[in-house]
């Protein structure tokens, strides 16, 4: 049996169709076993061609092909969350070992009640200048294990016995770091007043601990907690396939997304590749890069291809206006920044294909729409991150620093984004609107924009629906 490792990377905003694309991988090739990199921010709607629908989370996509989900320590994990999901698939779609399906490394952080409360707030307190959080606190729990280390919690610490004094130590510092906003709640509009007392009130209540220790400890007896030995023989070491699943994607990563509009988790191949690293992992890899036929974002933040016509043309199943993101906004496909995503996770080197999804929808339109390069006036630091030909800017270019004058780059960065404009270059949909031929003009014209092969193609939400090209 072949030995063989797949990573899937959204090269987007998210939303590009990770999910449906582990599905397809894990059906065809058997997986073994899903790895999640991430967060659990993930929305990721899987349909499979027998009807079965669900939005993954915290378990892999692979989940309703049988295949098992291992929660990696580069994953942050919300515990609540993966009971309610586990519930959904037991009862719903009848998967009743679901949770013996389940592993979760025992370095891998996890979110608390308080982490998640001080992370709403704080995105209420922006007003009209929200971020766009998902108000689950992965940021805050991210920021939290830096500034903070011993006090992390920790997937070994969900049955372990010092917990509750764990949690205290996390809500007692909560309480103070948010005294100045709670100080101005009575200030806010109604409805993010309403809002922001509910959460003050769980924040403040000794209850709160007490149930977080009791479903912590649920999800402690009911998945198996694992060491670096453990995913290196019985996992990596096994025979067959793994995919790797990442959340969120490569134009919202903390170092190279545009800063504040940015998640706090690392969104680039490289956490599925240092997995494979430190495990020694002898197998085959392939890594793919998944996008849209058209760009989408949920939530704040430029974007530079933006089209209403096309945000009302191509509602979306699983998206909406989020009461935390905000609205799902739609635009044209954007090859400047998909170059830039491919830059970013590491080139040619780190994305051996595309995925291309939602084909099928673009063959309702006259023309495909794609912008192969921005207008903007040149400013004194443009040549800082921009690449300029005599058809505009080209491309963006990537830094690969950390810290705080990365972040302050990339905020310099979000700035001039919204200040470009697309050109944009039409290709006509063949006539009849064949999805052959408009795979074809798709295929084409994305490896000639981006230099990397399109190995996939989906026409539609299940596995039967995608169209692989050797």
């Amino acid at each position: 049996m072949v030995k063989r490792a797949f990573i899937v990377t959204g090269l987007g905003y998210g939303d590009e169709g990770k999910g449906t694309t582990v599905h397809w991988l894990a059906a065809k090739h058997r997986a073994h076993t899903v790895i999640r990199t991430g967060g659990p921010q993930a929305y990721h709607r899987v349909m499979t061609q027998n009807g079965r629908e669900h939005i993954h989370s915290q378990f892999g996509s692979g989940t309703l092909s049988g295949t098992a989900t291992h929660l990696s320590k580069n994953m942050v994990i919300d515990p609540h969350g993966i009971l309610t999901e586990g519930e959904a698939l037991k009862y719903q779609h009848g998967i009743k070992e679901v949770f013996l399906m389940l592993t979760i490394h025992e370095d891998a952080l996890v979110i608390t009640p308080f982490h998640a409360m001080a992370n709403r707030l704080r995105e209420l307190s922006r007003g009209s200048e929200r971020y766009g959080s998902v108000g689950i606190g992965v940021g805050e729990t991210v920021l939290d294990a830096e500034a903070y280390p011993k006090e992390a919690i920790r997937a070994r610490d969900l049955g372990h016995h010092g917990l509750r004094e764990k949690l205290e130590v996390v809500r007692a510092r909560k309480i103070r770091e948010l005294e100045e906003i709670s100080g101005h709640i009575e200030n806010w509009p109604e409805d993010a007043r309403e809002k922001g007392r509910r959460e003050i009130f769980y924040l403040n209540n000794p209850d709160t601990i007490q149930w977080a220790v009791e479903r912590f400890g649920v999800l402690a007896s009911r998945s198996a907690i694992v060491d670096a030995d453990y995913v290196t023989q019985r996992i990596l070491g096994s025979r067959g396939t793994v995919v790797f699943e990442q959340s969120q994607g490569i134009l919202l990563d903390r170092w190279h997304g545009f800063h504040p509009y940015t998640t706090k988790v690392r969104t680039i191949p490289e956490m599925a590749l240092s997995i494979l690293r430190e495990s020694g992992y002898d197998g085959e890899v392939k890594s793919f890069g998944v996008l849209r036929a058209y760009f989408t974002r949920h939530g704040a933040g430029p974007f530079v291809t933006e089209c209403p016509v096309l945000t009302k043309q191509f509602p979306d199943a699983t998206n909406g206006n989020h009461s935390w993101q905000g609205p799902f906004r739609v635009g044209i496909f954007d090859a400047v920044q998909a170059r830039y995503a491919i830059e970013s996770a590491g080139g040619k080197e780190a994305i051996h294909g595309l995925v291309i999804t939602c084909i099928d929808r673009i063959a309702e339109l006259p023309a495909w729409n794609i912008a192969k390069s921005y207008d903007a006036s040149p400013k004194n630091d443009d040549l800082t991150f921009f690449s300029r030909t005599k058809k505009g800017i080209t491309g963006i270019v990537v830094t690969r620093g950390t810290g705080n004058f990365q972040r302050e780059r990339q905020e310099k960065l979000t700035v001039l984004l919204y200040n470009c404009s697309a050109r944009v270059s039409p290709y006509e949909i063949p006539s009849g609107g064949k999805l052959e031929d408009v795979i074809n003009l798709c295929s084409r014209v994305l490896k000639e924009e981006l230099n990397v092969p399109v190995v996939m193609a989906s026409v539609g939400p299940t596995e039967k629906d995608k169209i692989e090209f050797t």
